[in-house]
């Protein structure tokens, strides 16, 4: 089952919105448009190769623009995350452990740099997992958080805003900002959570609720390890060691309602994408505007332990996320497979506008990838994610360099990846460009070739330098978001 998009909406490329960009020299933009993609795995849009959903819109806009193959969100959960978009940091820095904590004001926002640039800036975000409470309206001048769907008790919904009301709000903002004569450029943020669970587009008569992924998840694991503890409880209390990595599932009829229903939603949402495109080129306002779209994580079906989730683990399918630049300055139609990271997206936004991104050889924080929109390659650098589930029995104990020590990370260097799970002594190694789908932990075999063993001690030696770079900033939970966080299905989560 898939919804289309409407028939209406023309393409990118029929609109006339090519930018000034690469051949004639770079261009600074006027204007900033950042657009996140909740819970949006990379390997379900048309540009990242995927055929079964149509993704048209972000489809044209990376035909337009450029595509970074291999980007890693740096947390796999959605406050952590946008935590590291809007600072440039990961978490062992901002300080964020995990959704319902806190943006400290210590933390300097994308938003902050560029409203003292004079640029106005708006967010609009459709999760309670992103409201003002964690501080992640610093900087903006408007924070719209109106979520128009409250939580079911069924758990067939959850408070969020719908895809469609984003994309009313930024056009009716832009409208009003004209109206008013307002000067200066624009700063908009804009949050879609569609395809966050439960999984259900406006119009198809189907939802996956949270009781039906409680139900896949037990089946999948009761196939694993003989029982089936459920997605709750391995969210509050860890993932079993034989959970942890591949497990060589297949799906169930369950699980492909499941994924139909979640790749409905991600269609619905490219078409609403595709509406605000259209939009602000209509008003004059695209052409002038860096177009800058990434995820904040993945979700895992049954390809990985962490059945159903998000949080627990960092396989691709958890943090291998889109990220596409279109705008002035940027190339069209390029595409770069050197690896990337969330982290990444504040220096080079603040790169293109002519704001000094800073040093780009911290290990705690992003670097600018300005060059690569141009064409230039960019130099080899280790990418790092980390997991931020099972929350507080891990965050804790003495001596950690930060609170999600404890819990899983990854680091990404070229096409090696090493996973470290210390509450669990897991570690494994992936070679991604011969197994993509991370099936064979090369830490398994009796004896590393030698290639192997040194991609695995080049590794180390950056986890051991991003580690050392740890310095974070406060962060405490706020229980009164604990039952807003209960109705995004983590509710063994504090």
């Amino acid at each position: 089952m898939t919804l289309r998009m409407p028939r209406w909406l023309p393409p990118l490329a029929l609109l006339g919105l090519a930018a000034s960009c690469g051949e004639g020299g770079a261009s600074r933009p006027r204007n900033v448009l950042l657009i996140t993609m909740d819970t949006t795995r990379a390997d379900h849009l048309g540009a990242y190769g995927q055929v079964r959903f149509e993704t048209p819109a972000l489809d044209a806009l990376a035909s337009e623009g450029v595509v970074f193959e291999q980007c890693s969100s740096a947390a796999a959960t959605t406050l952590s995350s946008h935590a590291s978009l809007m600072t440039g940091a990961y978490p062992l820095r901002h300080g964020v452990v995990r959704n319902g904590f806190s943006v400290h004001p210590s933390n300097r926002t994308l938003a902050e740099a560029l409203s003292d640039a004079g640029f106005r800036c708006a967010a609009f975000v459709a999760s309670s997992a992103l409201v003002s409470a964690t501080g992640m309206n610093q900087g903006f001048g408007v924070y719209d958080e109106r979520l128009d769907l409250p939580a079911s008790p069924g758990g067939n919904d959850q408070a969020q805003r719908r895809a469609g009301s984003v994309t009313d709000a930024v056009l009716a903002h832009v409208d009003e900002q004209e109206a008013a004569g307002a000067e200066g450029g624009l700063f908009l943020f804009a949050h879609y959570f569609d395809p966050h669970a439960p999984y259900g587009a406006p119009g198809s008569g189907d939802v996956g609720g949270f009781g039906d992924i409680e139900s896949a998840v037990g089946a999948q694991q009761q196939r694993v390890l003989g029982e089936g503890p459920g997605q709750q409880a391995v969210i509050g209390g860890g993932l079993p060691a034989a959970l942890a990595g591949p497990t060589g599932a297949v799906p169930s009829p369950a699980d492909e309602r499941l994924a139909a229903l979640y790749g409905a939603e991600v269609e619905y949402m490219d078409g609403e994408i595709g509406r605000l495109l259209a939009g602000l080129a209509s008003r004059g306002v695209l052409e002038e505007t860096l177009v800058v779209i990434t995820a904040d994580h993945g979700e895992t079906f049954w390809e990985q332990g962490n059945f159903w989730n998000h949080g627990l683990w960092v396989g691709e399918t958890d943090v291998h996320v889109p990220l596409i630049v279109r705008g002035p300055g940027a190339a069209r139609g390029a595409r770069v497979s050197t690896p990337v990271s969330g982290v990444d997206v504040a220096p080079t936004i603040l790169d293109a506008v002519g704001l000094a991104p800073g040093p780009g050889d911290d290990p705690g924080r992003g670097r600018s990838l300005l060059p690569a929109l141009s064409g230039a390659e960019m130099p080899r650098r280790a990418v790092f994610s980390e997991a931020t589930q099972p929350g507080p029995r891990l965050e804790g104990a003495e001596g950690l360099p930060w609170a999600g020590a404890a819990k899983p990370q990854a680091v990404r260097l070229g096409p090696w990846k090493l996973v470290k799970a210390p509450y669990l002594g897991v570690r494994q190694l992936f070679d991604l460009a011969s197994d993509p789908g991370e099936r064979r932990d090369l830490l398994a075999d009796p004896v590393l070739t030698p290639t192997s063993r040194d991609a695995l001690e080049d590794l180390e030696r950056a986890h051991a330098v991003w580690v050392g770079a740890a310095a974070p900033r406060p962060s405490a939970y706020d229980p009164d978001q604990a039952e807003a966080l209960r109705s995004l299905g983590y509710g063994g989560d504090r």
